[in-house]
């Protein structure tokens, strides 16, 4: 099966993950080979800048064109690193999601920055990029699109369905998934208000463990109101920008809270969102698999299994083979895999789109 690079660069900006593996777009066979790559702490401010008003920050051109490049630049790095240490093997293709600062479906309009050819000639490797551009022309949301890769992992487990895999990156999606049945959705804020909780108060990335969160109170009426807002109503295919929720962490009586009680608060809402969403599945999943940064958040699991329907057992996705901190490098591997083999990665039940959609681009690098 041809070998493939994926690379992701989460909504947190920390940095790049980057897995090998073995895919024909219908099987995935980890290789073990993986790692991440921090951004320089120059690149990560401007990406928070370009996160926080991307209208704003993209606008003047130079600008623009030096944050691509900065962005292309560390994953021409990463791709070489893991190269390195998987000891130069055969390389097919490279599947490369770029940097996502800006997410409006309902606007039609998703940027995720990054130079996908340059890309492919300093690697001297073809490309597969741009993934979410083809399902948003055919009218769908653009994301979740890791679905398809769910359901793989799922089936070549043998685990027993029916299943939810929910991600908690910096929006937590999932998908549920029975036999041939495939549906998947965004269904909350994830880590995102939580990371941004931490670098405000504590100047620190995330919080380790759960530790914070664990230290503080749980303000339910801030949980509330945010789970009165529009999106929790909307049931099928729907997607979250990363800062969706960030107008509620201006709210008085919120922001008036100490830091350790907005932290445990966000938490808890990143957990209840992630429960309200059982009661919306078309049949009680007998198991639920997590994957993403939150499963090193302790004080979020633990909110999670206490919530689950009877019945349920709740499983971290290393029980299944995908390792929690690189599904989502392995999700683009897949993609670009997918891309390759000429087989859909989106689908009506996954982002609203019309119809399948094969997405992505090829970029091949120049010939010398």
């Amino acid at each position: 099966m041809p070998g493939i690079i994926g690379l992701m660069s989460g909504t947190s900006a920390d940095g790049i993950d980057a897995s090998f593996i073995r895919s024909d777009g219908k099987q995935i066979k980890a290789t073990g080979q993986q790692l991440s790559y921090d951004y320089p702490v120059r690149l990560r401010e401007a990406i928070y800048a370009a996160r926080e008003n991307a209208a704003d920050y993209l606008a003047d051109p130079n600008r623009r064109e030096a944050l691509i490049r900065g962005i292309t630049d560390a994953h021409i790095n990463a791709v070489a690193a893991l190269r390195q240490k998987a000891g130069n093997p055969k390389i097919d293709f490279i599947g490369f999601h770029g940097q996502t600062v800006y997410h409006n479906p309902a606007a039609g309009r998703t940027i995720q920055l990054g130079d996908g050819q340059y890309l492919a000639s300093q690697t001297k490797t073809p490309v597969i990029y741009d993934f979410r551009a083809a399902d948003m022309a055919a009218g769908g949301q653009g994301a979740p699109l890791a679905p398809i890769y769910h359901q793989i992992m799922l089936l070549q487990s043998g685990i027993d369905l029916p299943a939810l895999f929910i991600n908690i990156g910096g929006v937590a999606n999932a998908s549920f998934i029975d036999d041939s049945y495939l549906e998947g959705y965004d269904i909350g804020p994830g880590n995102g208000l939580i990371d941004d909780l931490c670098q405000i108060f504590y100047q620190k990335p995330f919080d380790e463990n759960g530790k914070i969160a664990g230290s503080g109170q749980i303000y339910q009426p801030f949980i509330d109101r945010v789970l009165a807002d529009p999106f929790f109503q909307l049931v099928g295919p729907r997607s979250l920008d990363r800062a969706a929720f960030h107008p509620y962490l201006k709210l008085p009586d919120f922001a008036s809270l100490p830091a350790a009680d907005q932290i445990a608060t966000s938490t808890a809402l990143t957990a209840q969102a992630i429960c309200r969403s059982f009661a919306h599945l078309p049949r009680q999943p007998k198991n639920v698999i997590i994957a993403g940064g939150g499963v090193h958040n302790h004080t979020l699991m633990k909110q999670i299994e206490n919530s689950l329907p009877e019945g349920s057992d709740l499983i971290e996705a290393s029980a299944i083979g995908c390792d929690a901190d690189f599904a989502e490098a392995e999700l683009i591997a897949l993609l670009a895999a997918r891309w390759h083999a000429k087989l859909p990665s989106s689908f009506p039940a996954t982002t609203g789109v019309s119809a399948p959609q094969i997405c992505g681009v090829c970029a091949l690098p120049a010939i010398s």
